[in-house]
């Protein structure tokens, strides 16, 4: 019989590995396919519909993969419930994954698969932008085009980016997924 001096704790539940690294390679996969139908289609990234468009499918694709990997460690792996902080830590990784293999990937993109790539890119801006920006600002974004061919800088953005991005969609999306058990204090 228990008494109200007795504590009442959670069940532990599964590690979160299996999740994280079956859930991770799905939206780093994803990551990499939008990113080539970006590449393919030409999409102008930098104009605002370009930009509106490119946004709008990588947060509702990180939404997706934030979602479905919480619900599936919380329904499967953990008996129905998820603390809010495991749920943002299994959303955080799974992200956090896709952002790091996309800046790889970037970078496997820029320097191996289209060297070209910057040029355009460069040219893509200028007509969209190039005059609307004071000179000293324009030359200052064509240097960093030039920077983004390199391994650490595209890893760097990779980790920057994701990690920021990750922890914001993640925030949101474990408020909804999380299920605390009830604490039953009467008996």
């Amino acid at each position: 019989m228990s008494t109200l001096d007795t504590p009442v704790t959670a069940p532990k539940g599964q590690p979160i590995w299996d999740t994280v690294i079956r859930f991770g390679g799905l939206n780093s996969a994803a990551a990499i396919v939008i990113s080539l139908l970006f590449y393919l289609s030409g999409l102008n990234v930098f104009s605002f519909s370009g930009m509106a468009l490119s946004f709008g499918i990588i947060l509702l694709v990180s939404f997706v993969f934030a979602f479905l990997s919480m619900r599936h460690q919380r329904d499967q792996l953990d008996n129905g419930l998820i603390t809010y902080g495991k749920a943002l830590l299994v959303g955080f990784l799974v992200l956090f994954a896709g952002g790091i293999v996309s800046g790889i990937w970037n970078y496997v993109l820029i320097n191996f698969i289209d060297p070209n790539y910057i040029s355009a890119l460069k040219e893509q801006f200028m007509n969209t932008w190039g005059e609307a920006m004071p000179a000293d600002q324009l030359e200052k974004t064509m240097e960093q085009f030039d920077k983004s061919g390199e391994f650490l800088t595209a890893l760097k953005g990779g980790i920057i980016n994701g990690a920021i991005f990750s922890i914001i969609v993640s925030l949101i999306t474990a408020a909804f997924v999380k299920r605390e058990p009830k604490m039953d204090y009467m008996r």
